[in-house]
């Protein structure tokens, strides 16, 4: 059965938009609407407002905004139908239809068991850690400062000899293969022993809090080794470990930075001291699978490793890595030569949250690390410590840290500019040249209007609701992103974010338009290679012949989107998606004029985006010419956007 706008409307009427946003985010009641924090743009003051009456949130700062379903598929980062049913089953609302466009299953049977077997010994080790066989263990853990709410929080389990988790297992109902394959168990002669037994043990879940496998602690005397963790198997994998990623990435998104610490004790003494966006790798090398998984949520590390030479050495091993990606990392400069989890307990609450806060550039963090031990007396010593910072500064994609950290480097050794630059590899950067480009641009904040009365029509059209005009939002001298004397890449980056919101409601405009009535089709038929979307571009063409055909009259939003669904689903969800960015917004006096004006809106984005891609090419290229060449393809761009501007004046 094909899912109907009538059970998305249905879903949206049910959900409490302030409900869902705060399972996400902390909100604060101010009158009769929601204020917070942001978490789509780096925010410090609450930017966000979220109206219960209205079921829409709009960010006055940076323009994003729409309904419930909008804001999970945001912060989520997913797909419209998955943003659907995420809060349907959330809400336990049956959304007929909604089954088939749901993701495959992401994990095979196999793994699926091993998921289940491991939620099953946290069920044994935390029921053991209340017993008096853990009677030792929790005073262990007293010693380190751990508290009953932290032994809940974090499943810290326990298992003893004497209770046998293999027959605990086989009693609820494993088979023996499944267990074997968990890596829980190891035979001894005739007697199955659990892989973590006279250990402390700590779960280690994936990004969706599934338990991915076990670190065991020893703390009885003599016991080795100090940690012993999960065998690697279909779903543990060592070099794939982020442990407290699923607790920690709501406050990684709010802060928009992640702590990167080296083990999971830590992480715990982190969070007494209200410090949640950390995680721990766990003694393992930082890998793409890290990156990938962090960045979703941030593009902010900062490096809180243990301060000894070995920590040292890893932080900038993982610093270069992170370099080499483009992600913005810091190393908090740890000078006492305490872990993070020895400061807590130490009641270093302070010291920490001014480290944290005074973290260091790689470049920077190396310089005043290794300067300690530099003897301008002594040649060989002076030649290596150059060496581990040049190491550093190739790695740097910013020209200007660069330039700034090769100066830095000749003041403090002596050693001439040019000597350093010749040992500096090239990073499509020229050193001696750079070329800045200065033209237009403003920065425009867009309002949110709430109408006085909701007369909102359930008619599967998110047109004639109580949305804000379309117009608001449609490029126009009074509201649109344009060029003034400044081309800095976050002014580029602010500029064709909120051009894309602009053009995103302009397209939605066009298709549902045309879904109403023909009366615009020839404008939108000439005008259709404007559509930046080409799958929206598809869809204009498939309505377009429907009419032509004589087999769609106008008005049918349920007809299109089926015919759409026999074609591609992903078409299918997208008209979906069409309809509910409106949801903000509603159609008024849709004279051909106000057509115009959204391609043109499409048009001004488009050209935003060859700005970016000529303003990277400069960056990229060490060739003089060439950065001029380019230079003069930005600004010829930019006139072609201040005359589709002005077009709105005359």
């Amino acid at each position: 059965m094909a899912i109907n706008q009538s059970q998305i409307d249905g879903l949206l009427n049910k959900v409490s938009i302030v409900d869902v946003i705060g399972k996400y985010i902390d909100i604060q009641k101010k009158g009769r609407n929601y204020l917070s924090v942001c978490p789509f743009h780096d925010d410090s003051d609450p930017s966000m407002h979220i109206s219960p009456d209205k079921r829409i949130f709009k960010c006055f700062v940076c323009g994003t905004g729409g309904n419930v379903i909008t804001f999970v598929q945001e912060f989520n980062n997913v797909t419209f139908f998955k943003a659907v049913s995420l809060i349907a089953k959330e809400y336990k609302i049956k959304i007929d239809g909604l089954k088939e466009f749901d993701d495959k299953p992401k994990f095979t049977s196999e793994e699926a068991k091993l998921f289940n077997i491991n939620k099953e010994a946290v069920n044994f080790f935390t029921g053991m850690m209340i017993s008096n066989y853990a009677k030792r263990a929790r005073s262990y853990l007293n010693t380190r400062k751990i508290v009953k709410n932290e032994l809940s929080k974090f499943d810290i389990g326990y298992c003893p000899s004497e209770v046998s988790l293999y027959d605990y297992l086989i009693k609820m109902g494993y088979d023996k293969k499944i267990i074997a394959a968990s890596g829980l168990i190891y035979s001894k002669g005739v007697s199955n022993k659990c892989f973590f037994e006279k250990r402390i043990i700590f779960p280690i879940c994936d990004e969706e809090n599934n338990v991915i496998g076990f670190s065991g602690r020893a703390f009885l005397e003599g016991d080795e080794p100090k940690y012993k963790n999960s065998i690697e198997n279909l779903i543990f994998k060592k070099s794939q470990l982020a442990y407290n990623f699923y607790n920690a990435k709501k406050d990684i998104r709010i802060k928009n930075e992640v702590l990167i610490l080296e083990g999971f004790m830590d992480v715990i003494s982190l969070q007494r001291i209200n410090i949640n966006n950390a995680i721990a790798i766990m003694g393992t090398s930082f890998t793409d699978f890290h990156v990938k998984l962090l960045s979703k949520v941030t593009k902010n590390f900062k490096l809180f490793l243990d301060g000894d030479k070995a920590g040292v050495n890893a932080a900038l091993k993982t610093a270069m890595f992170l370099m080499d990606k483009k992600i913005n990392v810091t190393i908090i400069y740890n000078q006492t030569n305490k872990d993070p989890d020895e400061l807590v307990v130490a009641g270093e609450k302070n010291l920490i949250t001014q480290m944290i806060e005074n973290a260091l550039h790689p470049i920077d963090f190396a310089i005043e690390f290794f300067k300690k031990d530099l003897n301008l007396n002594d040649s060989l010593n002076i030649q290596e410590f150059v060496n581990k910072i040049v190491d550093l500064i190739n790695h740097e994609q910013s020209q200007i840290m660069r330039d700034i950290s090769i100066n830095k480097l000749s003041q403090i050794t002596n050693i001439d500019r040019e000597t350093i630059m010749t040992m500096v590899k090239n990073k499509g950067i020229s050193l001696n040249q750079p070329v800045e480009a200065h033209q237009p641009m403003d920065d425009f904040v867009e309002q949110m209007y709430i109408p006085n009365d909701a007369d909102y029509v359930d008619d599967g059209f998110h047109m004639d609701g109580y949305y804000e005009p379309v117009e608001n939002h449609v490029s126009t001298p009074e509201n649109k992103p344009t060029v003034n004397n400044d081309l800095k890449t976050q002014n580029i980056f602010n500029a064709i974010n909120k051009s894309k919101f602009s053009k995103n409601l302009s397209e939605a405009s066009i298709i549902l338009e045309l879904l109403k009535s023909d009366e615009y089709l020839e404008l939108i038929e000439n005008n259709i290679n404007k559509f930046f979307n080409k799958n929206i571009r598809i869809i204009a063409k498939f309505i377009i012949e429907k009419y032509k055909q004589n087999s769609y009259s106008g008005n049918d939003f349920e007809l299109i989107a089926s015919e759409l669904a026999k074609i591609d689903k992903k078409l299918y969800e997208l008209i979906f998606q069409l309809n509910n960015i409106l949801f903000l917004a509603k159609a008024e006096n849709k004279a051909a004029e106000r057509i115009e004006d959204m391609f043109r809106t499409i048009e001004i984005y488009s050209l935003w985006t060859e700005v970016e891609e000529y303003q990277l090419k400069m960056k990229e290229t060490i060739d003089h010419q060439l950065k001029m060449t380019y230079l003069i393809r930005i600004e010829e761009l930019m006139k072609s956007i201040k005359k589709l501007e002005d077009k709105w004046r005359n």
